[in-house]
């Protein structure tokens, strides 16, 4: 399969590569959650390593071939600034990429999901003082739509339900 596609998608994750080379984690409304590699990206004049950060929204086009995929330009929507200032809100940020990147399957679409991500980022930003009632509100909804919860559950059973789904400790940088 050889093709492009251009995609809205929120930044997850960043692996370094060998070399000026990244891979990317996305989370996009058509694809789902799919890992892309930026060849060069890390080279001093590269235009997109600068839209590359976790957590940001961004307009990619990508390139396929053998069932790869290629980061081949990038635009930024939004770096949500608010955000970033605030460590608090930032850790809660954190802590839903953390949960979607172990938890989403790779290359299936879930709409559902990428419009609640959306909604509680826009909500986090628009926050003065983070509260842990949304996050806590995001995350029964995260595992709501997943299949791996029915109803609401306090903040400290939804971690260790979510450990136990990762078979991993939810990092402390995170919490």
């Amino acid at each position: 399969m050889i093709g492009r596609f251009k995609t809205e998608a929120f930044i997850v994750k960043k692996t370094n590569l060998l070399g000026k080379d990244l891979v990317i984690t996305l989370f996009s409304k058509d694809q789902g959650k799919i890992k892309i590699f930026a060849k060069g990206i890390k080279k001093i004049t590269s235009r997109r390593l600068s839209h590359i950060e976790t957590g940001n929204l961004i307009e990619a086009l990508i390139y396929v071939k053998n069932e790869r995929f290629y980061l081949q330009e990038s635009k930024l929507i939004s770096l949500f600034s608010q955000i970033k200032k605030n460590k608090d809100k930032l850790k809660q940020l954190y802590l839903i990429l953390f949960v979607l990147d172990r938890t989403l399957p790779e290359n299936q679409r879930e709409e559902g999901i990428y419009n609640e991500l959306l909604r509680f980022i826009v909500a986090l930003a628009k926050e003065k003082i983070p509260d842990e009632q949304l996050l806590l509100t995001y995350l029964n909804k995260f595992l709501k739509l997943l299949g791996y919860s029915k109803e609401a559950m306090s903040f400290a059973k939804a971690l260790v339900i979510i450990e136990e789904i990762i078979s991993e400790k939810v990092p402390e940088f995170v919490i």
